[in-house]
């Protein structure tokens, strides 16, 4: 009915009465050359009805079925040169010709001037306006995403150099909306859990890369503190579980490379990521372990609790790992058992060596555990168990052998092999001056250490160690000491 009605005014304006071309110019077809004061005479004329008499005179010619033709007599509608583009005239009308200085003069009316600016279809616009105006920063916000997720927002990834929202120039620019959102959320994210799970919320609205959205959850996760807001699974429940993993994992490792290890393995652990928390655990023993370096203790003050907790930790969770999924830990767990083994190891022998000086022992204030207060004997078993699993030679027989599983290993397990190999010619250095100085038969062996060790068994040991490690990136002062005591069981 208002095509039709728009048809025939445009066929017979020239031949009309004066009141019925404003009836027809106000309901079907305005024309440009009836103002909006003929139209609506008696009242006060306001920037919304010359809104509505623009963009009824837009519409008429969009949803025309003929163009308006020159012989009618008729006047194309307002803001159209002649052409289909009549919206796109009434665009550049208001914000090129008008602008914010005629609708927001001084700042004080942002409302009326989005309002105008959605009016006309200029919506990257209108959240730039909203947005610049901190009270109605969240409106704006509210306002981009809806319009993104209805695909009527053309999106820039990143804002300009000088901070700008709007990328691009006329008549069509995008809106950075991804910073805007970021930026909003930013502000009160750190207010609480909750809060840092509403944000994560409102990040995950937006629509574009995953991968930068994902980034955008980090940034916002790491820079407001609340990591632990990733958890329990149910807080998050619109993300996909696909997504959310990937998202954990990624920002456990961020966490980890800031040295917030303990804030990542806590969100593995209670996620069950088992084998994203091995590795984890993996890299930061090995961290320890190469940070330890000998005749020195890395491990002084709370670094020595935390050490010392971290060893705790992991082995506490590789128990619990083979106990509720073999399977997985047979499969992915072998550089996380190796490396806790020689940990252990490494830890008692700092121990024994405190002891040995009447030094006070590396731990946990108050610790108790048996690995502090192990004698000799309990150390020479963990070299054994270590041997028997391949990971070192006990004669040189085996030292090929271990040499091929030794480069089977990960960097992180390799790193720790040339203190162990230290540590363990230490200790049988220690084992044999005890034999000696004793001249009777070798200590008692611990259960499972290997029977009939003397002289000659403990000296073909150490070279065969001294032969393994031939190879490895031992320093200078380490290969003096293990000369040194080689030299001394001669």
């Amino acid at each position: 009915l208002v095509l039709a009605a728009q048809e025939e005014y445009w066929r017979g304006a020239a031949q009309m009465e004066p009141h019925a071309r404003l009836v027809y110019a106000s309901v079907a077809a305005p024309d440009a050359a009836i103002s909006a004061r003929e139209i609506a005479p008696e009242r006060e004329r306001t920037v919304e009805d010359w809104l509505w008499h623009k963009l009824s005179a837009a519409h008429a010619l969009l949803a025309a079925s003929l163009p308006p033709p020159a012989s009618a007599g008729g006047h194309p509608p307002a803001g159209c040169d002649g052409s289909q583009d009549a919206l796109g005239s009434l665009q550049r009308l208001v914000y090129g010709s008008y602008g914010e200085t005629y609708f927001n003069a001084g700042g004080g009316s942002p409302l009326l001037y989005a309002g105008v600016l959605l009016a006309t279809q200029q919506f990257e616009r209108a959240v730039a306006v909203l947005a610049a105006v901190p009270h109605l920063r969240q409106e704006a916000v509210h306002f981009g995403l809806a319009l993104q997720h209805e695909g009527l927002l053309a999106v820039a990834q990143q804002k300009l150099a000088d901070s700008s929202l709007l990328v691009g120039t006329s008549p069509s620019p995008s809106l950075a909306l991804p910073p805007l959102v970021a930026q909003h959320v930013g502000e009160w994210a750190s207010e609480g859990v909750d809060a840092s799970r509403a944000a994560i919320g409102y990040l995950w609205l937006l629509r574009g890369p995953a991968a930068q959205r994902q980034e955008l959850c980090i940034q916002l996760l790491l820079d407001c503190g609340k990591p632990e807001a990733l958890l329990p699974r149910s807080g998050l429940s619109h993300i996909a579980e696909a997504d959310y993993r990937e998202l954990l994992r990624a920002v456990s490792s961020r966490l980890a490379g800031k040295g917030r290890a303990s804030q990542a393995a806590r969100l593995l652990y209670e996620a069950r990521e088992h084998r994203q928390l091995s590795a984890l655990l993996v890299a930061e023993l090995s961290a320890n372990i190469a940070a330890a370096a000998r005749g020195t203790n890395p491990a002084a003050g709370d670094a020595a609790e935390r050490a010392a907790r971290l060893c705790a930790d992991a082995a506490a969770f590789a128990r619990e790992w083979r106990d509720s999924d073999p399977q997985e830990a047979s499969a992915h767990g072998a550089p996380l058992f190796a490396l806790l083994s020689i940990a252990q190891l490494l830890e008692g022998a700092e121990a024994w060596r405190a002891a040995s000086k009447g030094l006070p022992a590396a731990g946990p204030r108050g610790a108790t555990d048996a690995i502090a207060m192990q004698p000799l004997s309990a150390l020479l078993v963990r070299v054994e168990a270590l041997s028997e699993a391949g990971l070192l030679p006990a004669s040189l027989a085996e030292v090929e052998a271990a040499q091929a599983e030794y480069r089977l290993q990960p960097p992180e397990v390799r790193r720790a092999f040339p203190q162990l190999v230290e540590t363990c010619v230490e200790l049988l250095h220690a084992q044999y001056a005890a034999l000696r100085i004793a001249r009777c038969a070798p200590m008692p062996a611990a259960a499972g250490a290997r029977a009939g060790t003397g002289f000659a068994a403990i000296r073909a040991q150490a070279e065969a160690l001294v032969v393994f490690g031939g190879a490895m990136d031992v320093s200078a002062s380490s290969g003096q000491r293990i000369a040194r005591w080689l030299a001394e069981m001669s």
